[in-house]
This record gives structure tokens, C-alpha cells and sequence, in this order.
């Protein structure tokens, strides 16, 4: 999670997707049980400022030294590296499209296990689907997008897995559609993506009831850590049924 980040203009573009960041904080909020949060790549602080109104505590790591600049003047404690942490002392990290652009996603999952305590809790959410990589995706510097066996892949096995979903099904549906239709678009404004969010996403959301099992726009994974001790026996859930075979 190195370097000048480039996509600061959509992240204040999306500033304006009241009920999609909405969701993205209920996520958080459902996802832990602990006051002390850590945001692993906080950006602006759109995810932190929220729960932090809400009553949490939130730590950010942000490396890009204007956006940490930023966060510090808002009044949150900021790390540039989560290496700052003191091993096994954290009881939840959550990281908001943030992991799609970490070159080596693998080795930011062994650092995160290795600063969460015992049954620490951590919540990946990213896009999905390599069919709908756009020239977006180049823009805004992603390494790749995850399926739910690619997440699964990435946590298990130092992870046991307690909800693993898709979220945005109508949203999938739009941007496949756009990508095949070659009229793929490298920016996005706070009108077209307030619009998105009044009127299409709440209506995802609903559909996400049925189809949340196979398609989405973005996927997400609540998972906890496993001791070292038995980080490499298998461990199963009900989300993780067949663990090689599904996608």
C-alpha cells in the first residue's frame, strides 16, 4: 500500500453516494462488536468520519502523505504503516475498496493477521469480477478484481470465514452491459454517481437478496483470525462449503 494514490478525485466524487456509504458503514458497524476500529487505507476519512459520529474510535492507515495530511488536520490519529502496530493488539480492521490497489495483496493480509489479537476480526470489500475491468480500473491503478473464491483464497487459511457475498448485483448487470457495448467511461462525477445511488442502488440492494450469492459488483469477506497454532487446519463454515469448487 505504497505511493502517490491517483483516484483522490473519484474518492471525492463519491463523497456524494449518501446510501452507498451508507451501507458500507452499517457493514463496519455489523461486522464488529469492538469501539476500536482500524480503517487500513482510510483515503479522505469518508468511512472513518462516520463511524467516528457514530461513537467508534478509529485509528487510519493511510501511506499517501496528503490524504494522512488531511486526516490528521480532521482530527483522526493516523499511521502510514499498519508495521506501527504493536503484534496481535488490534480486534478489527476493516478496509474499504482499498486491497485492489496493493500489488501484493498476500503479503498485506500476513501483515493485518499478524497486528489482529486472537479472534480479531477483519473486512475486506472490493470490486469483483475481471469481466468488468475497464479502462476505470486502469485509471485509478487496480492490480485486479476478486470473485468470492479468489477472497476466500486470499484469507484462508489463517482465516475463518464468517459471511463472504457479493453486493450490487443491478450494478453488475450496468457495467457489463457498458463494457460490451464499448461505452466504458474513465471518470465518474458526484451527478452521475448521486444518481446511481438515489435511484439504482437501493433497488441492488434488494435484488442482492436473491442473487447475492453469484454476482455483484463488489464482494466482501468478514472473517476472523485463527491462532497460529491452527492456522493450517482446515476450517469450515457455512459460507464455505466445497471450498475449492465455488466461485
Amino acid at each position: 500500500m505504497e505511493g502517490q494514490y491517483s483516484g483522490v478525485a473519484i474518492l471525492e466524487a463519491l463523497e456524494s453516494a449518501h446510501n452507498y456509504n451508507g451501507y458500507l458503514t452499517r457493514l463496519v458497524r455489523e461486522s464488529t462488536k469492538s469501539k476500536d476500529l482500524i480503517d487500513y487505507g482510510a483515503g479522505t476519512g469518508t468511512f472513518a468520519k462516520r463511524l467516528r459520529q457514530e461513537g467508534f474510535r478509529v485509528l487510519c492507515i493511510e501511506p499517501d502523505l496528503s490524504q494522512r495530511q488531511h486526516l490528521i488536520e480532521t482530527g483522526f490519529e493516523v499511521l502510514a504503516d499498519i508495521n506501527s502496530l504493536e503484534d496481535e493488539s488490534v480486534p478489527f480492521i476493516f478496509s474499504l475498496n482499498v486491497f485492489e490497489h496493493i500489488e501484493d495483496d498476500q503479503r498485506a493480509i500476513e501483515q493485518i493477521y499478524q497486528k489482529l489479537a486472537p479472534g480479531g476480526v477483519l473486512l475486506l470489500y472490493v470490486p469483483a469480477f475481471l469481466c468488468l475491468w475497464s479502462t476505470l480500473d486502469d485509471k485509478v491503478c487496480h492490480y485486479r478484481r476478486y470473485t468470492k473464491k479468489t477472497l476466500r483464497t486470499l484469507v484462508w487459511p489463517k482465516f475463518s470465514i464468517e459471511k463472504l457475498e457479493y453486493v450490487d448485483s443491478l450494478g453488475f448487470v450496468a457495467a457489463l452491459t457498458f463494457r460490451l457495448l464499448r461505452r466504458e467511461s474513465t471518470s465518474l462525477t458526484s451527478k452521475s454517481i448521486g444518481w446511481y445511488d438515489k435511484w439504482i442502488f437501493p433497488l441492488s440492494r434488494m435484488l442482492d437478496i436473491l442473487f447475492h450469492r453469484f454476482i455483484g459488483k463488489n464482494v466482501f469477506v468478514v472473517c476472523k483470525k485463527i491462532p497460529s497454532d491452527f492456522s493450517t487446519l482446515p476450517v469450515m463454515s457455512s459460507n464455505q462449503a466445497a471450498l475449492p469448487s465455488r466461485n
